[in-house]
């Protein structure tokens, strides 16, 4: 939630400027009541860290105003009965290094950044209020979200600033969410050429993706929310293309639009803007110092998918959809690890991430090899249980799930899928899929031998009673 209307400013002006006193709490109230039940999660502001986002306020009254009052106000609506759950968090940061840092803050850029979560850190009334500090996950600078190159040399690096800063105050209990996200997938100037082939792409991003994704999944970072579709932004950032749903846009430039491979609504083909209701809506194309692009732009222009969007789909199976999903197994974790050998787990780039389906009781656990190429063989063994962990599933954790799974001695089943992801279409290649049922639980583990392993591994364990 952000900008402020001209009427509830101090300044009398629209946009980014810094409200009347009450007037955010007041606002967030009106939000909270009308979604209570149907939203769970707030974020309080957007990109705060700088100055621009809100002129006239300094971080005092970011904390006290935004964070505190406005997490405040959120939580007395969700407490009256019925009373539900809800999660607050307070702001995505910008990773822009030159950029105006916020009134109050040490520095700019990066060093500003580490200053903010050590306010909002020392800030006792503040983190009683909120659950979750927020980030910006993103591809911003070089390709990986650096800020200076020293203290946030990319985007995973800052999460280990925050959660670092967590556990030092001893605050195991709250989180951090990325509710703002994205990776540039077009020739803009804030794409980056990171495969070194000479252009700016969709395949760049699919790299990005792979890697980004894998660097803060595998950290414990479980909300990592990139824009779904194509909109009018500078940057093109969308896991999808735009497409014409209603006709409006063909009916207006049948140029600006093209069939889908899949058999769905036409692929916009074109940055474009839309005012007005849908029954009469118009379009425009974005003016030309906006990064325009067409299909020859497109990799695949048929498909209704940029090339990001499978790989983001396979990180996505660690989640559940409407089921139930916590986190399991910490790679590196002591007690606690992800275990993964054998010939096929090779190459630069390996990532281990694991998740408990508590609605289907199902462990998995992805593995990324970018080096696996079909020759050798990967072993993967988790706890047969939730253990006790560092960041989740600890005495501070508001529900206690630890000691469930699968006991001692229980019988089990594994099922993999290992594949590789085509850089040109995204389509799945070389699959192999490999099961095997009555597996016991031995030492408290649940173990499978992939074999033929290839870029992509996802291992599943599923109760056999």
């Amino acid at each position: 939630m952000w900008h402020c209307p001209s009427w509830a400013s101090e300044s009398g002006k629209a946009g980014g400027w810094k409200p009347r006193v009450g007037e955010y709490p007041k606002f967030v109230t009106r939000m909270a009541k009308h979604f209570k039940g149907r939203v769970g999660a707030y974020q309080l502001y957007h990109e705060v860290n700088l100055q621009g986002m809100m002129n006239g306020a300094n971080m005092d009254f970011i904390k006290k105003e935004i964070f505190t009052n406005g997490a405040k106000a959120i939580r007395e609506v969700y407490n009256e009965v019925p009373k539900v759950d809800v999660l607050v968090s307070t702001s995505g940061t910008s990773p822009c290094q030159p950029c105006g840092a916020r009134e109050g803050l040490r520095g700019v850029g990066a060093i500003a950044v580490d200053d903010y979560y050590n306010q909002l850190i020392a800030d006792k009334e503040l983190m009683k209020q909120i659950d979750a500090l927020n980030l910006n996950i993103s591809d911003h600078a070089n390709g990986y979200g650096m800020m200076d190159g020293a203290l946030i040399p990319n985007c995973w690096t800052q999460y280990d600033l925050a959660r670092e800063k967590l556990d030092r105050a001893e605050y195991p209990s709250k989180k951090i969410l990325s509710s703002e996200s994205w990776i540039v997938w077009d020739n803009s100037g804030n794409n980056h050429d990171v495969n070194g082939d000479g252009k700016k792409d969709e395949c760049d991003a699919f790299d990005k993706t792979v890697t980004i994704y894998g660097k803060v999944l595998e950290r414990g970072l479980n909300t990592v929310n990139l824009p779904w579709c194509d909109n009018s932004s500078q940057w093109s950032m969308g896991l999808v293309k735009r497409v014409d749903y209603s006709g409006r846009i063909k009916q207006q430039r049948p140029d600006w639009v093209m069939p889908s491979d899949d058999g769905g609504p036409d692929v916009v083909t074109r940055k474009v803007g839309l005012h007005g209701p849908e029954e009469r809506c118009k379009v425009h194309e974005v003016s030309e110092n906006w990064n325009r692009f067409t299909e020859e732009n497109y990799l695949n222009p048929g498909d209704p998918n940029h090339l990001h969007y499978y790989a983001w789909r396979w990180y996505s199976q660690i989640a559940g959809g409407s089921d139930e999903v916590i986190r399991h197994a910490i790679a590196g974790e002591r007690g606690n690890n992800i275990t993964a050998s054998g010939s096929g787990l090779t190459g630069i780039e390996q990532y281990k991430i694991s998740s408990y389906n508590r609605t289907q009781e199902i462990f998995t656990v992805l593995v990324y090899a970018s080096g696996a190429s079909g020759n050798g063989y990967l072993e993967v063994s988790i706890p047969s249980t939730i253990q006790n962990g560092k960041d989740y599933n600890n005495a501070f954790s508001k529900i206690d799930f630890r000691g469930e799974g699968f006991k001692e001695g229980d019988h089990y089943s594994a099922r993999a899928v290992t594949k590789d992801i085509s850089r040109n279409t995204g389509m799945d290649e070389n699959i192999s899929v490999q099961e095997k049922k009555g597996l016991l639980v031995k030492d408290g583990k649940l173990t499978f031998r992939v074999g033929l392993t290839r870029k992509f591994t996802k291992v599943e364990f599923f109760s056999q009673e």
